[in-house]
Parts: C-alpha cells; sequence; structure tokens
C-alpha cells in the first residue's frame, strides 16, 4: 500500500518562520500542533495563502509548498510612524550640534574656496586643509564606529563635506586646469575616504553606505582624469558627469542587491526543461537564515539610499558648469537642449517608484536645478521674437500640469500614462550620456584629437 509523500509547507507564526513538512494524513490543526504550533485560542485564524481555512481541513487538500499564517485578530500593531519619530529622537545625541558646526564650516570653507579664490596664501591654504583633511579622516572614523546615537545623514556626509573643502582648498589657483584638478582632486580624496570607511566600518549598512560613496567618487575622478588629460575643458567633463547621473541612478537599484538565483526557487524540484543545451541548473543555496538575509537587504537599502543621494547631488553641481549660457555651435546648442530635457524626464520619471519620500524630493531638488539652467541658458539666448513663443509654452506647461494635478491629487491612476511614463523615461536615460557628449563638443574634441 502506497502512502503519499509529506506536504511541506512554510509556515508564519507571530516572528517565528517554520519550513515543516507534514504527513498527508489528518487535519490542518493537528498537524499544525504536531509542529509546535499552538492553536489553543479559538480567536487565532489559520490562513492559507490570502484565504482563512479551516482547521479541520484535511492536509491532503492543502497545495504543496504554500504558505499557512496564523493571524491573531486582537494583537497589536506597531505603528511604524510613532517608531520612526523614536528612533529619531533617539538618535539626536549630545554631540550631534558639533557635527553639523563641522558640516557648515566645511561648506563655508567650500563656498570661500569657489567664491574668493585668493583670499588666502599658499602657506594658510596648506594649513587649512590639513586641518579639515584631519577633521574628515576623525569623523569618519568616529562615524563607523559610533552607534545609532548619530543621525544617519551626519554619518556620511560631515567626512565627505570635510574632505571636499580640504581638497579644494589645497590646490592652488594659478595651476594649469585649476577647476578640473579642484574636482579631481576632491573625488579621489572622496573616494580615499570612503575606501577608509568601508575599512573602519563593521560588516552592514555604514560600510555599504561607505562603499557607494567611494565607488560614485570613482567613477567622478575617472571621468575629470582622463579630461585632464586630453585637455577638455571644464564644460565637456561637467556635461558627460550630468549625463551619466540618470544612466546611474537607473542601474543602482539592480547592481546593488545581488542574490544568487537558487533563492528565488528550486530548480531541481520545479524546472522540467533546460532553457538550452548547455544550461546549467542554479545550486540549491541551502537554508536561508532571516538574520542574514535581513542584514544583506539592510545594507543594500542603505548603499541605495546613500548612492541616490550622492548622484542627485553630483547631477546638481554638474549642471552649471555642463549647461555654458552661450552655446557654440549647431551640434552644442541641440545636444545641451537633449541633455537637460534628458535629465529632467529620466530623474521626473524615475522619482515616481521611489518608495521614500525624503528620497524623491532629493531627486526632485536635483532637476529644479536642471530646470533653473536650462530657463537660464533659454533667457540668454532667447530673442526679442522668441520671448512670446516662450512664454506661450511655459503658460500650456502651467495649464496641462494645473489639469492633471487634480485628479493626480484625487488618486486617480492611468494604466496607459504609467506605461508612457516608462517608455518616456528608458528613452531619457538611453539618450543622456550621447546628449551630454553632444552637449560637451564631442565632435570638435574627437575632430581635434584626431587631426593631431
Amino acid at each position: 500500500m502506497s502512502t503519499a509523500p509529506p506536504r511541506r509547507f512554510a509556515v508564519l507564526d507571530g516572528d517565528r518562520r517554520l519550513d515543516v513538512a507534514l504527513p498527508a494524513t489528518g487535519t490542518l490543526g493537528d498537524a499544525l500542533g504536531a509542529a509546535g504550533v499552538l492553536l489553543d485560542d479559538p480567536r487565532l485564524t489559520v490562513l492559507v495563502g490570502d484565504r482563512p481555512a479551516d482547521r479541520a481541513t484535511p492536509v491532503t487538500d492543502l497545495e504543496d509548498g504554500v504558505l499557512l499564517t496564523v493571524v491573531d485578530p486582537v494583537a497589536s500593531v506597531p505603528d511604524p510612524r510613532r517608531a520612526a519619530r523614536a528612533r529619531r529622537v533617539a538618535g539626536r545625541g549630545a554631540d550631534t550640534a558639533a557635527w553639523w558646526a563641522l558640516l557648515a564650516l566645511a561648506a563655508v570653507a567650500a563656498a570661500l574656496d569657489v567664491a574668493a579664490p585668493g583670499l588666502l596664501d599658499h602657506r594658510t591654504s596648506l594649513l587649512v586643509a590639513a586641518l579639515l583633511g584631519v577633521a574628515a579622516l576623525g569623523t569618519a572614523a568616529l562615524a563607523a564606529r559610533r552607534s545609532d546615537d548619530l543621525p544617519a545623514p551626519l554619518r556620511v556626509a560631515t567626512p565627505v563635506a570635510l574632505v571636499v573643502g580640504a581638497a579644494l582648498t589645497l590646490v592652488p589657483d594659478a595651476w594649469y586646469g585649476a577647476s578640473v584638478l579642484d574636482v579631481l582632486t576632491a573625488a579621489m580624496t572622496v573616494g580615499v575616504l570612503g575606501v577608509a570607511g568601508v575599512a573602519l566600518a563593521d560588516a552592514g549598512p555604514w560600510r555599504a553606505a561607505f562603499g557607494a560613496v567611494a565607488a560614485i567618487a570613482a567613477g567622478v575622478a575617472a571621468v575629470w582624469g582622463l579630461t585632464l588629460l586630453l585637455g577638455w575643458p571644464v564644460q565637456a567633463a561637467a556635461a558627460i558627469t550630468a549625463g551619466a547621473v540618470p544612466v546611474a541612478l537607473r542601474a543602482v537599484p539592480a547592481a546593488l542587491l545581488q542574490i544568487d538565483e537558487g533563492y528565488f526557487m528550486d530548480y531541481a524540484r520545479y524546472l522540467r526543461n533546460r532553457w538550452s543545451v548547455r544550461g546549467t541548473v542554479p545550486a540549491d543555496p541551502g537554508p536561508i537564515d532571516g538574520a542574514d538575509i535581513r542584514a544583506h537587504v539592510a545594507a543594500a537599502s542603505a548603499a541605495r539610499v546613500t548612492a541616490t543621494v550622492a548622484l542627485a547631488l553630483v547631477g546638481a553641481l554638474a549642471l552649471p558648469a555642463a549647461v555654458p549660457v552661450h552655446p557654440a555651435g549647431g551640434f552644442v546648442v541641440g545636444g545641451t537642449v537633449a541633455l537637460v530635457l534628458c535629465y529632467l524626464l529620466g530623474l521626473l520619471l524615475l522619482q515616481r517608484t521611489e518608495s521614500m519620500p525624503a528620497l524623491r524630493w532629493v531627486v526632485r531638488a536635483s532637476t529644479v536645478v536642471a530646470a533653473v539652467v536650462g530657463l537660464r541658458a533659454l533667457a540668454a539666448t532667447a530673442g526679442p521674437g522668441t520671448e512670446l513663443l516662450v512664454a506661450g509654452l511655459l503658460a500650456l506647461v502651467g495649464v496641462g500640469a494645473a489639469v492633471v494635478a487634480v485628479p493626480l491629487g484625487r488618486g486617480a491612476r492611468s494604466l496607459g500614462l504609467s506605461r508612457t511614463g516608462d517608455v518616456l523615461q528608458g528613452m531619457a536615460t538611453v539618450l543622456a550620456l550621447p546628449a551630454a557628449l553632444l552637449a560637451a563638443g564631442g565632435l570638435e574634441l574627437v575632430r581635434t584629437a584626431v587631426s593631431g
């Protein structure tokens, strides 16, 4: 007499997750009780998938691999907003004001170096750069080793701002290519600081955050270093940097969360046909540890938040130099217009999928910079005959935004508009870098390099 094989289930009981194999005999309640899941309270409800099930349901009526959830209707659910507020209040340590003061000091040092290049002599500049560099290393070491009593933005922003201020103060303004060298030095020092943070921080979110900073700084340093070697102007490097931002933001989520294919399904059990003759079946990764998975997701989330903020800031800083007030040449003008449009569309449509409101506003702030820079260039090049046309276009955009804002504010949704937005976002992301190359005068630069 053949016996039915046991049925495998995943059981969620409060904070516990159980992967059990229940015998195909008896009822659901008896099988769960034998597995250690107590159902003595009559108010408890068992969900099979998303539907409630009776405890007397035979195990043979359940599908193999289904999720069983034990629900207590009277249990209190913690308010995530209250918990987040409590964490923010607890994160305001006694020395938080000192960190904000250091961040403001770094911002002032960078602003003075840009606005008043000859304010300090060479010896004083070296002294200020050394002090800022030591402060950056000290704050990075403290941020990597501190507990959660320090607000998260200060952990990364303060040492990065200090090291950028040190780099800008260090480079003499009289050197050839000082502007490009300023950015290159700042990016390299931020990259070194990020590597130091990775080495000092424990495995977890902060190591991932510093790693994201180091990776972005390395990319910026590569672009500006190549520009310095080829003798290209600042506008070319800034345009390429701004054009790479939509592409990088689109690639960040997939690049940061790397999971073995074996975690998605049991290929050896469910795969009937190979997808190719030489196709290999992903190996079983073994038992899944919930704590490890949560730590992996937390690290990837921290890196994604840091990378999003850093890329939005890099784009906002590069756009004013990337879009000249009076672009010369038809290709440069067309590339500049396309770069601004691709940047606006790429980031505005990308923030639709962002689940964190703060990050949405960070991305929107970067697009505001793009809009202001584009309007500045448009106002500088517009003649008397085009002012009326520009005003009419702006009026049409305003009326369209007002018409769309009312149904959107009432919760209206449209699958067609969503798909159209996805298509426009993909096109803007793909065309951002080619537009940046045209805006940078890439054709003329290549022609000059080839002709010698």
